[in-house]
């Protein structure tokens, strides 16, 4: 496997390492850079300069130690390590930029490196990341946990598909995607802790990140849902699709825990937030529930004249609610 990066990401890198170590008082790494970076003014020309300088940050680079940190994450992967050819890692400015994927871009590859490992049958992962990262004790758990998703995806038995269509518009499909890659992280970790190893968030923080996904479900059903997603770990790519999709899926997932309670989900239906109103079909965060409570025979039997099959339980968003009763009374 070939690990390759950014010139301008292992300046970014290097420059900042020796600033920041000189600013906290350690001046140990200022000093080294500039007993190799000084003479380099004084010898060579402006123009062999560039040159110079750049297998002086790949030097120092491998010498302090950051290669070695994404080299050693991947070492933790022997399998994954066997399917990739070559990692390409590259700097961003952002924190919301960063993220571990597969290649499916080569970029500046050259076209012949690239057409080499894909005759193996190997493939690429980028990485990108911001360059104060490689000084962060947290891009190890960071990596070994992204790691694992590339593992999912090049593995057999996640069956991974990129080209998923899911939601019946933007704001579905965010919802749904949103909620996919929580459950997912959650499964990732899971299976992190189980192996004896660090996770990136703890049990506790995914189920807090979980319970702000699923406000609707109750309180003591949510806390069974998520022991038995723990308890779980491994989900394919449709499983979380699935879920990701329907909260009842999610539902059913329920174990007995300890001030926890299994839902009933047999012929439960879920008002989610974005979804279409199943009369208008237009998406709508404003459900009317409990519809056979709080509407008048007449209204709701006006409705399923309008809409053979629809019932109470499958509820109608607000707008729709006031417009049938103006129907219903005559006034429209």
């Amino acid at each position: 496997m070939e690990l390759r990066f950014q010139p301008a990401l292992l300046q970014e890198v290097i420059d900042s390492f020796v600033e920041k170590t000189e600013r906290e008082g350690d001046p140990t790494y200022y000093k080294e850079f500039h007993e190799l970076a000084d003479p380099i003014y004084e010898k060579f020309t402006l123009d062999d300069r560039e040159g110079e300088f750049k297998r002086l940050y790949q030097y120092l680079f491998g010498t302090w130690g950051f290669s070695e940190i994404i080299r050693d994450a991947f070492n933790e992967y022997p399998d994954l390590k066997d399917r990739v050819g070559i990692v390409l890692v590259k700097g961003v400015l952002k924190e919301d930029q960063e993220g571990v994927d597969i290649l499916r871009k080569w970029g500046s590859v050259e076209h012949e490196l690239a057409k080499e490992f894909e005759e193996k049958g190997l493939k690429g992962v980028g990485i990108k990341l911001i360059p104060r990262r490689f000084y962060d004790p947290a891009l190890t758990r960071y990596c070994r946990h992204e790691l694992m998703h590339i593992s999912d995806m090049l593995g057999p038995h996640f069956a991974y598909d990129p080209d998923t269509k899911v939601g019946q518009n933007p704001g579905e499909e965010t919802l749904i995607l949103q909620r996919y890659r929580i459950l997912w992280s959650l499964s990732v970790d899971s299976r992190l802790m189980q192996a004896g190893k660090e996770p990136m968030l703890t049990k506790e923080d995914r189920f807090k990140e979980f319970r702000s996904w699923y406000r609707k479900i109750p309180a003591p059903q949510l806390k069974s849902v998520f022991e038995g997603l723990w308890q779980t770990g491994f989900f394919t790519h449709s499983e979380l699709i699935e879920m990701a999709t329907d909260t009842l899926r999610v539902m059913d997932r329920a174990v007995d825990v300890e001030g926890g309670e299994v839902p009933e989900t047999e012929n439960k239906v879920m008002l989610m937030p974005g979804f279409p109103c199943p009369l208008c079909r237009f998406p709508t965060y404003s459900w009317v529930e409990d519809l056979g409570t709080r509407m008048e025979t007449y209204v709701l039997d006006f409705i399923r004249e309008n809409h053979p099959g629809w019932d109470v339980e499958f509820g109608a968003c607000d707008r729709c609610v006031e417009v049938y009763k103006l129907r219903a009374d005559g006034v429209m």
